[in-house]
């Protein structure tokens, strides 16, 4: 393999260059087909979510800043990006970075200020910026030296994401935006992307509380810093409860129709799914605690199951005591059987969870051959 050093005056560090091009990194992600064109109605898949203060575009298009050759996920290091193509009215709030072991498949969010002319903005610039990290003295493979920078917001203010360069000058001031702190929320660290010997490592980030009541937004940026010291970044906020990016309910059924699983049994198989109601109507039973001897029969729509919504450990489902009843309820009705869809905000209602549920009476008997 040949490998070109330049050595530079400045630094007490060499600068390898070769080619890289295999890496996994050099090749964009693409779906195996074209994503469908969805129905109309609502900001879904529209590329702009409203926030509320805020009003937020996922980038997908990058400028190469920065890229290292070793260290990080299987030792081939990793890669920094600048978001470009921002649409006008929007601003940076970050580089995006991730290891080289994994085709590019990340995005970043800019985002534009709704609250206007609201005071205090939404948005605002930096007052300076701090140097986190530098690879000056890293003897690493690397394409050039890279600067990551923190840029320190005014009172009130938060940073959501990071600054890389290929300089020791600090980043023009209206390179970035920073947040109005009420309009974000805590992060933790979530992938590792990349680090240095001297403890320094690189994380991907996500909200630290998730979930469909949760408001915190992933930004697509990182955090760079060393172990055990504080998170220096935060994530947005959504304050529209109302979710307009979520899907209604014809672009939730053309989802369905474009990525729902298909099932396949095995030509073996002895138990099958079947619709929960068919399951009442042939006999399931339902137990209550200190009652075991005297279960009831389940009415075909459930209305006499518990409906407090806990589960208190009081009562239980069980097949009927009869066992020809028992053996022919396991078995299941495939022509019966239905797919129970449920559709979740998921990151602030930025995404939206589908969860697939199909009901089987029985999940068979497992055994080691």
């Amino acid at each position: 393999m040949k490998v070109n050093c330049r050595l530079q005056a400045s630094s007490p560090f060499t600068t390898l260059k070769k080619d890289n091009s295999t890496l996994p990194i050099n090749t964009i992600f693409k779906l195996p087909v074209p994503v469908p064109k969805w129905p109309p109605g609502t900001n879904f898949a529209s590329g702009e979510i409203d926030l509320g203060a805020l009003h937020v575009s996922q980038i997908t298009s990058f400028n190469k800043v920065w890229a290292t050759y070793e260290g990080g996920p299987d030792n081939l290091g990793a890669t920094f990006y600048e978001p470009t193509s921002i649409p006008e009215e929007f601003f940076m709030l970050g580089c995006y970075g991730q290891p080289n072991n994994q085709t590019l498949y990340g995005w970043v969010l800019v985002a534009k200020d709704a609250s206007l002319p609201a005071d205090p903005p939404g948005l605002t610039l930096p007052i300076d910026y701090t140097l986190v990290w530098s690879s000056e003295s890293q003897k690493i493979k690397q394409d050039d030296v890279g600067y990551i920078w923190l840029p320190v917001p005014p009172d009130g203010y938060t940073s959501v994401g990071h600054i890389v360069t290929t300089s020791p000058q600090k980043p023009p001031i209206d390179k970035v935006r920073v947040v109005r702190s009420v309009l974000t929320e805590s992060v933790e660290t979530d992938t590792w992307i990349w680090g240095a010997n001297d403890g320094f490592n690189i994380y991907s980030l996500r909200p630290m509380e998730r979930g469909i009541k949760a408001l915190g937004i992933s930004v697509g940026t990182f955090i760079a810093k060393k172990d055990g010291e504080e998170m220096s970044l935060s994530c947005l906020k959504n304050l529209n409860l109302s979710y307009p990016s979520m899907p209604n309910l014809d672009q939730v059924q053309a989802l369905i129709q474009a990525y729902a699983p298909v099932v396949y049994f095995h030509p073996d198989e002895k138990y099958f799914p079947s619709s929960v109601s068919w399951f009442f109507q042939n006999g399931a039973l339902l137990y209550t605690k200190g009652q075991e001897s005297n279960p009831v029969l389940i009415a075909q729509d459930g209305s006499n199951l518990p409906q407090n919504g806990s589960n208190d450990g009081n009562y239980w489902i069980d097949l009927p005591t009869d066992k020809n009843a028992s053996d022919s309820l396991k078995k299941g009705n495939l022509q019966s059987a239905e797919s129970y869809i449920h559709i979740k905000p998921a990151l602030g209602g930025t995404f939206t969870d589908i969860a697939v549920w199909i009901f089987y009476p029985f999940n068979g008997t497992g055994k080691i051959n």
